[in-house]
């Protein structure tokens, strides 16, 4: 692979996520161009031979909406799918989103000398990753205090994408590792006398063109303002909303992980003998969720949301077990929306996932459920077969 091209392609989708950057109202940036940009957009122009470069904003927007392997003349990263463009809806596209949070921010792989805007929106994502380097040092000597305050954090972050000081007081006031200003950076002001809205599926809505947009349209892509899950937001003074960067890659993966936390937990109400417990985000997040049986087997599960396939292949790897955390079966579960995308997701994350054991199993989240009630079957079947065999000996003694 060129890595000249695909330094080219970074520029393009830094200086692509800097031209978008929304601001409070979410408005389409105006000339010049960000250096990156302007830099990623002479070298298509030198080397688009078989096409017309545009010569125009709107003719670049046009092209730049549509997929990259229709046009795009250098090489593409794995990572990224070609069947899609790196814009959609004059904002930046949910795979070039994904590119760049993932890849160039996650990874701390953006280019150097990014401008300040772009290093801005970096530094929301490092600001939630500086708490979990504290809470992740302090579990060494206060493992308990501190995987309780991870899991209030992450809780309170993808429940509450709005908040108000006086919230985030009540909330983090008695916290040890993290403090209130702490989580207030995590958010910023919304303005006075403007309406905001949420969706229970995908967490803060953008105003776009009289609709309202939500920040991964694959996840969900419905939002007239009648339904159940699209709400607007209670005027509050000093209202704050999560920032984008934090939205992204925080509260939104969140979402899955928290809905089916709650419906295994309700199998713990009912059969606490058999699923002694659910834990969200063991040992500071090493992976999303733990389960213990009756019998003494754990379980280990991390919920991956990603719209292809293949892409999400290339992330997968054996999940941690060391320690505390070792586990006897270890899970990837996708949300079912996935699924109903695209029906043989699984079977493409089956053949294409090699590197991972054969102890590590692959689900849709309803399949999973599935399979942990089947197991609490297994167990009380074993029970209740074991009882009667006792007996059986108690009285032939």
């Amino acid at each position: 692979m060129d890595n000249s091209e695909i330094i080219i392609f970074d520029l393009l989708v830094v200086g692509l996520a800097e031209f978008f950057r929304p601001d409070t109202q979410y408005q389409l940036p105006k000339y010049p161009y960000p250096d990156f940009l302007q830099r990623a957009s002479n070298t298509l122009a030198l080397k688009m031979t078989t096409f017309f470069y545009p010569r125009t904003l709107e003719g670049l927007l046009a092209l730049l909406e549509k997929p990259l392997q229709t046009w795009y003349p250098l090489v593409i990263p794995k990572e990224f799918d070609s069947e899609y463009g790196l814009i959609y809806d004059r904002a930046l596209s949910e795979e070039a989103s994904q590119y760049f949070y993932e890849q160039l921010i996650k990874r701390g792989q953006l280019p150097e000398f990014a401008s300040v805007k772009v290093q801005q929106i970096a530094l929301e994502n490092f600001q939630f990753l500086r708490l979990l380097d504290k809470l992740q040092q302090a579990n060494e000597q206060d493992a308990e205090r501190s995987q309780r305050e991870y899991v209030l954090l992450r809780q309170f972050l993808i429940t509450n994408p709005y908040t108000t000081l006086g919230q985030l007081r009540n909330t983090f006031s008695q916290t040890r590792y993290i403090s209130i200003d702490d989580v207030g950076d995590l958010y910023e002001d919304c303005k006075e006398n403007e309406s905001y809205w949420c969706c229970d599926h995908c967490g803060p809505l953008i105003k776009k063109h009289g609709h309202l947009r939500g920040i991964k349209p694959s996840v969900c892509n419905d939002h007239r303002k009648n339904l159940s899950y699209v709400r607007r937001i209670s005027e509050k003074q000093g209202l704050r909303r999560l920032k984008f960067g934090i939205h992204w890659r925080v509260c939104l993966p969140g979402i899955p992980e928290i809905r089916l936390f709650h419906a295994l937990e309700k199998l713990h109400k009912q059969q606490p003998e058999y699923l002694c417990e659910v834990q969200l985000w063991p040992g500071i997040d090493r992976y999303d969720l733990g389960l213990q049986f009756g019998d003494g087997s754990v379980w280990a599960v991390d919920i991956k949301d990603y719209r292809n396939p293949y892409d999400l292949a290339l992330q997968l790897k054996p999940i941690f077990g060391e320690g505390d955390l070792r586990y006897d079966e270890s899970f990837y579960v996708i949300p079912n929306h996935r699924l109903h995308q695209r029906q043989d997701y699984i079977e493409i994350l089956r053949e294409e996932a090699t590197g991972l054991p054969k102890s590590t199993h692959l689900f849709s989240d309803t399949a999973f459920e599935e399979r942990v009630r089947a197991k609490i079957m297994h167990l009380r079947d074993l029970r209740k077969n074991k009882v009667p065999a006792i007996r059986e000996y108690l009285g032939s003694a």
